[in-house]
């Protein structure tokens, strides 16, 4: 179990560090949100995120079901990083299972590789889409998938239709917390970078968090929101958001970057839609 931990911890590691291209000299502060001054390519004309809205959305001619296989599953492992940038989890299932999504909109079958969060430091931001009137959602979580065809995120990540990533946003609500378990584990990876095993993993169960429900969704396609910002990303993103509480928000705003200033406000600022179709699946 030990050796898994290690591995485990290892491929998030690198995933974290390929989402950058390598790279760690892009930051949050208003200044490191251009990314376009450190990787050219974050200047295209397909970049994320944007404003997704139902008055100018676009109804698909054909509309097959989305469908996350296997997301039902318990993972045998979840591992957190704090890399300074984000929090983010990856998971390992029994026998070499994994999610896999197809259908909607996607160019194939896609593989979870984990997921990660973009938070704020008020509860007024903290999203990267703009759903309609959610001009407050506090936090957005990303699914991110690579297309099979590939066999990697590595490999998968510049490709045309390589990449597919699951939006969820997070609405702070004045309610009991909801029961986010995984959430705990961030105190324990307060310094960046650190990761921690969670001792139970099916506190981080996908389907018990996000539900049996898809649609509505929007579709559109994107690129990372992170530099090198390939534009080869498809998104989904639910229209219903997820609740969220102040309490539970301030645990991902008391985590830290590598410099020991709070990890806050990481997330990108809208980005030109620049005449690209919007799909909103109902």
């Amino acid at each position: 179990m030990e050796r898994a931990t290690a591995a485990l911890g290892l491929t998030l590691l690198t995933l974290a560090r390929s989402n950058s291209n390598g790279s760690s000299e892009y930051d949050y502060s208003q200044k490191g949100k251009n990314f376009g001054e450190i990787d050219a390519r974050c200047n295209g004309y397909l970049q994320s995120p944007i404003r997704l809205e139902t008055k100018t959305s676009v109804s698909p001619t054909e509309s097959p079901q989305l469908i996350l296989e296997g997301y039902a599953m318990n993972p045998a492992q979840v591992v957190v990083l704090n890399d300074g940038k984000t929090a983010s989890y990856s998971f390992q299932y029994a026998n070499d299972r994994n999610i896999v999504a197809r259908g909607g909109p996607l160019h194939g079958n896609y593989v979870f590789a984990g997921l990660h969060f973009h938070w704020g430091t008020h509860s007024h931001r903290g999203a990267e889409h703009k759903v309609d009137r959610l001009t407050y959602a506090a936090m957005e979580m990303h699914l991110v998938f690579f297309n099979q065809r590939y066999g990697s995120f590595e490999n998968a990540q510049n490709k045309t239709h390589g990449l597919a990533v699951l939006g969820v946003l997070f609405c702070r609500k004045l309610i009991r917390d909801p029961h986010y378990r995984w959430i705990d584990a961030l105190n324990r990876v307060q310094n960046a970078p650190s990761t921690y095993t969670l001792p139970d993993p099916t506190a981080f169960n996908i389907k018990r968090l996000i539900g049996s429900r898809r649609r509505p969704y929007f579709s559109y396609q994107g690129s990372l929101t992170t530099p090198p910002c390939h534009e080869t990303v498809t998104w989904i993103v639910q229209k219903k958001p997820l609740p969220i509480t102040e309490n539970q928000l301030n645990v991902f705003r008391s985590l830290r970057q590598t410099n020991g200033e709070p990890l806050v406000d990481n997330y990108r600022k809208l980005q030109h839609r620049n005449g690209r179709h919007v799909y909103l699946y109902q």
